[in-house]
């Protein structure tokens, strides 16, 4: 398959992992501007240059990289980008948490079933999240960075059955809320690309059996 040649897996799980950093961490105006001075997020391999969420990155960051406060996206402030980072990954104010058990399970809880059917999947490949003893297992970064990490290893179907199973079952979900309720054009594009980025490299891998409804989710439905 074409899709899994060593250059695409290779691009493929870079942007994973440029994605993952940018969810992980607060990023200040100014490390933001390198970004796009290094080629983001044009150099993304999994987004079509004309996703419109795309476009609404390239604009954001260009406003931060030329501050230019007149642009049709202004420079969000520091203040703002801190405001809206605490509102979606750490408050919660946004309602849209970056964990997906929040998303599956029947009471919204985090640390539930899903949280554990992550956990399970990164130990049959012999990984431990890192810093699982701040940030739950199934936190969007980490489940990014495993994708990452099975596209580097070549194990596609193990990738594909990981997006299915998990990662695609909630980031549509999250990434609709954000877009609509962030304050700052920079986090709800990040959103928007995310997904865009997952589904296409989800489109570029083996087919695989859509996973069954956790019993949590059967009990909601």
């Amino acid at each position: 398959m074409n899709g899994g040649a060593d250059p695409w897996r290779r691009m493929a799980a870079e942007d994973l992992r440029a994605l993952a950093w940018l969810h992980a961490c607060e990023r200040s105006p100014q490390v933001l501007a390198e970004l796009y001075a290094n080629g983001f997020p044009a150099m993304l391999t999994l987004v079509a240059a004309d996703d419109p969420w795309l476009c609404g990155m390239d604009a954001a960051l260009k406003a931060f990289a030329d501050g230019d406060q007149q642009a049709p996206i202004p420079a969000s402030s520091e203040d703002d980008l801190a405001a809206d980072f605490a509102a979606i990954y750490l408050t919660h104010a946004l309602r849209a948490s970056p964990h997906e058990s929040v998303w599956r399970d029947q009471d919204h809880l985090m640390l539930q079933e899903p949280t554990f059917a992550v956990r399970a999947f990164y130990r049959r490949h012999g990984l431990q999240a890192a810093g699982w003893r701040q940030s739950a297992d199934d936190h969007l970064a980490t489940e990014l960075e495993f994708v990452a990490l099975l596209l580097e290893r070549g194990e596609l179907e193990e990738a594909a059955h990981f997006l299915q199973a998990h990662l695609l079952t909630w980031l549509p979900s999250f990434a609709m809320r954000v877009g609509q309720r962030a304050a700052t054009p920079f986090y709800a594009a990040l959103a928007g690309i995310t997904l865009a980025a997952c589904e296409n490299c989800a489109a570029r891998l083996p087919a695989v059996a859509m996973p069954s409804p956790t019993a949590s989710e059967q009990l909601s439905g």
